[in-house]
């Protein structure tokens, strides 16, 4: 694999092709790197999604969605299938939406909003509502957060940790029944962060879906599952 800079002059990938079939998006947190037991049983690219690797971050926050409209110019056309871990796999979704590609590979993505139980008292909420009547500060409100958060939101920078909170909040429930490409889903039977029941939950409204379980795996399957995964994209 080659590191390369993208059209943008911002956006960095690692690539083994000049026509590129497959395009690898990693997870929250990763890189392309990640996928380097994977994507080189293919012609492939493998992006540094804007924030994460060597890729330059947005200047704002957004959607998942708002990174598929962007990466959507970036990926060569030549590119057939979008194969996604967590985060990535949500932005294949969207991805899906706006060209339709031979398939998407979803790898232990969030794409059903878990259903959380109403807490009547949060002290975070409490100091919220204290920021927005201005008795703490924007400074003191940033420590709390950290205080409050993931690892993952606590080592992100300000727009990254929204952007984070929109991905967690994100409900693909409505857009999963609309689409018309071939959706390879791959959970692991112990996956915390994206749970089976998500996947399953996922492949019965997509109209054209196959659900694949990791045995005895979870979340970070690439590399301890990536023979299973290769014969998953290969289908």
């Amino acid at each position: 694999m080659i590191a390369k800079i993208l059209s943008d002059n911002l956006t960095y990938a690692q690539v083994n092709s000049e026509n590129p079939n497959i395009c690898f998006l990693h997870g929250w947190g990763g890189e392309s790197n990640n996928w380097k037991n994977i994507s080189k049983e293919f012609e492939s690219i493998a992006i540094d999604i804007p924030g994460f690797g060597k890729s330059v971050p947005f200047e704002q926050s957004g959607p998942p969605e708002f990174y598929a409209e962007y990466l959507i110019e970036l990926i060569p056309d030549s590119v057939e299938v979008i194969v996604g871990h967590s985060f990535g796999g949500t932005v294949a979704v969207h991805l899906s939406q706006l060209k339709n590609y031979k398939k998407i590979v979803v790898i232990g993505s969030p794409l059903i909003r878990s259903p959380i139980q109403p807490n009547p008292f949060s002290l975070f909420k409490l100091f919220k509502f204290l920021n927005k009547l201005n008795i703490i500060g924007d400074q003191r409100m940033e420590k709390i957060k950290k205080n409050y958060g993931s690892d993952d939101y606590k080592n992100a920078n300000k727009d990254l940790r929204d952007t984070l909170v929109q991905a967690v909040n994100h409900n693909m429930s409505e857009i999963l029944p609309k689409i018309n490409t071939h959706v390879q889903l791959v959970y692991g039977e112990y996956d915390l962060i994206a749970p089976l029941e998500n996947g399953k939950i996922a492949d019965s409204l997509i109209p054209d879906s196959e659900l694949t379980v990791l045995l005895k795996e979870n979340h970070f399957c690439l590399d301890t599952s990536k023979d299973q995964i290769i014969e998953i994209i290969k289908r």
